[in-house]
């Protein structure tokens, strides 16, 4: 119990010091967003209003007591709620969605062991938004593909069945990944 206190503590501070104007910075050390953010690369955080995030933004949330840093796939607003649905680079389901009181706030720049990647820049919003939305085709087409192999297959027999991508959505994957990859380094 101790701990959880002293969690929502440091939680509180955090909160306060992004609402104060300031940036925070975090190291990652999970592989969800690679290529674009590494094992180690350090991401400074400011505080943003979940209204004005839109596709290919990457925020940091928080969800059963850690951070997580992934990207904006889609803003879902109804009845003046917001709900974001959002999914790591590197991962192939998207995430249960995000309220915007579990967004700690958006990524702005990351760090590399030579330099710092901008994502605020012109550019940088381009491919963020690009990313975004070619990952949000990849989601809704395995979304799809799942639907179609339920409704093709028998349930009893598709729930033994995990998701295997076919030879040519692998190579398709591992040729973005790459290109992204070269864009990046």
């Amino acid at each position: 119990m101790k701990d959880f206190r002293h969690q929502r503590i440091i939680d509180h501070l955090i909160k306060e010091h992004l609402r104060g104007g300031k940036r925070i910075t975090l190291r990652v050390s999970g592989k969800s967003m690679y290529p674009l953010i590494r094992k180690g690369d350090p991401v400074h955080i400011e505080n943003c209003d979940p209204r004005t995030l839109s596709i290919g933004d990457i925020i940091t949330f928080k969800r059963d007591g850690f951070y997580v840093t992934h990207r904006v796939l889609c803003v879902v607003k109804k009845d003046h709620t917001i709900k974001l649905i959002t999914k790591g680079d590197n991962e192939i389901t998207i995430d249960p969605l995000v309220s915007p009181h579990q967004v700690l706030g958006k990524v702005v720049d990351l760090g590399r062991a030579d330099h710092i990647i901008h994502l605020e820049r012109p550019f940088w919003r381009f491919i963020n938004r690009l990313l975004g939305m070619i990952f949000l085709m990849e989601a809704v087409s395995i979304l799809l593909y799942r639907f179609a192999a339920g409704k093709l297959i028998p349930l009893r027999t598709f729930v033994h069945i995990t998701f295997k991508p076919s030879h040519f959505y692998r190579r398709l994957r591992k040729r973005g990944l790459n290109f992204a990859t070269r864009i990046i380094a």
